[in-house]
């Protein structure tokens, strides 16, 4: 097998890196690549089960979480298949539904790497999504159906469930999906393109159910129930502040 490890920190055409020279040198630092083999290896035993790509999932992003993964590291989907003594295909499943949540960036032709979540993205995201929330809101809050209204009490019950069994990919999904069917509930069918059109820096920039959340989930659940119960004809201008508050990462 190659010495090179599973997950290496990226570089440019020039030798050069995207992120940091703290994170570039840590990424490059042989104690904690060997570190970091050694946690793959001590997991080779585990990955007989059913399964196998959930167990990937996990093994990946507790590794981001806990920042044996610096952002910029590439992400080796043969090498990490190795280590773990699994086949490609549920390293490569696993892989997409990180890049999916934006814990893991896609690179055409370079392979995955761990994210560098950049504060003005973030910023970028948080502006543009805040004008599309209040918006929406107002002109939900005037139309939303009975229907509308079911799916969304639904939406906010599977938060609940996942946060309960802290599933947080599950719950992440279901926050896009909660602010998506408002937008939907608005009635105007160009709201809903700008917000397909801002998503995916929604999802790389973290700025909705941010993967690495290290809070309450159930809280974040019962946010987005207030925000639905704002949502009538004589709230909404309270329903625009909330879901403003809300966009701008604050409690509606």
């Amino acid at each position: 097998m190659s010495n090179s490890s599973a997950f290496q920190p990226e570089t440019s055409a020039e030798g050069g890196s995207p992120v940091s020279s703290a994170n570039s040198a840590a990424a490059a630092d042989p104690a904690a690549r060997e570190a970091l083999r050694r946690s793959l290896e001590a997991e080779r035993g585990n990955f007989g089960r059913d399964l196998i790509s959930d167990q990937v999932y996990d093994l990946v992003r507790r590794l981001v979480m806990e920042g044996a993964l610096k952002p910029g590291d590439r992400v080796v989907e043969l090498e990490l298949s190795q280590r773990l003594g699994i086949s490609q295909a549920p390293v490569r499943d696993a892989v997409k539904r990180l890049a999916y949540e934006g814990v893991l960036t896609h690179v055409p032709r370079r392979g995955h790497f761990v994210t560098v979540a950049l504060e003005e993205d973030l910023e970028h995201a948080v502006v543009a999504r805040t004008m599309i929330e209040r918006t929406s809101a107002r002109l939900a809050a005037a139309e939303l159906t009975d229907e509308a209204r079911a799916e969304l009490e639904s939406v906010v019950e599977r938060m609940r469930e996942a946060a309960g069994r802290e599933d947080v990919a599950v719950f992440r999904v279901l926050d896009f999906t909660f602010h998506r069917q408002v937008c939907a509930a608005s009635g105007n069918p160009l709201i809903v393109k700008c917000w397909d059109v801002i998503e995916p820096a929604l999802r790389s920039s973290r700025a909705v159910g941010d993967p690495l959340f290290q809070g309450d989930w159930s809280r974040v659940a019962d946010d987005h129930a207030k925000l639905l119960a704002l949502l009538h004809p004589k709230s909404a201008d309270k329903a625009a502040d909330a879901f403003g508050r809300h966009a701008s990462l604050q409690s509606p």
